[in-house]
């Protein structure tokens, strides 16, 4: 049996075992998530969209705290800050997928753009790593006053596997939504003013 075909076979399989499950988990709790072209790819950016019941000043400190990813975020098995500034970090991450069939990793430039008050907006692009592209970006609005928090995460992985490319485009949708409802754990089980 040939690598490509064993790689393929057990992708595909782990794929149709989460779809139903990410689909009703979607519908359920106000997570919105979408598929967004990107320009020169057949590899669709994932996107996600929710309204967070605390305020910016508890959302962005989990946010920023990358060493932790590992933590929380789904399918992260490693997540190390080599080297930071403020804001802005190299981190070495890693990431399960397939039910542990295959790891991804890469080291990332992670920072905060400074033009984007008084929401924020955090970009991470691939430095190196056994994948061809990565791409994320949070988005953090502060809504109600002040009171609660709008964020949007989209990412673009391009993990160099010979599939069609319609699989990558909707895990990379399902990722998103993921990542926020992770998220949204996160933030509720951090105590008020300590994050």
């Amino acid at each position: 049996m040939s690598k490509t075909f064993f790689i393929g076979a057990l992708t595909i399989g782990w794929i149709a075992s989460t779809t139903a499950t990410d689909v009703r988990a979607e519908e359920a709790d106000a997570v919105l998530t979408a598929q967004i072209a990107e320009e020169g790819s057949s590899i669709a950016w994932g996107q996600a969209v929710v309204e967070l019941d605390q305020p910016i000043d508890e959302v962005l400190p989990i946010v920023l705290d990358y060493a932790n990813y590992v933590q929380f975020m789904p399918n992260f098995t490693r997540s190390r800050v080599l080297a930071q500034r403020g804001t802005r970090a190299r981190v070495y991450m890693e990431v399960s997928i397939a039910k542990g069939a295959f790891t991804l990793w890469g080291q990332l430039n992670i920072a905060e753009r400074a033009e984007s008050d008084p929401g924020r907006v955090i970009e991470a692009s691939l430095l190196e790593g056994n994948i061809d592209a990565f791409n994320a970006r949070w988005e953090l609005t502060p809504i109600d006053g002040g009171a609660r928090t709008r964020v949007g995460f989209k990412i673009y992985v391009d993990p160099d596997i010979p599939l069609p490319s319609s699989i990558f485009s909707r895990e990379n949708e399902r990722a998103a939504g993921r990542t926020l409802r992770a998220l949204r754990s996160r933030v509720a089980q951090a105590p008020q003013g300590s994050t």
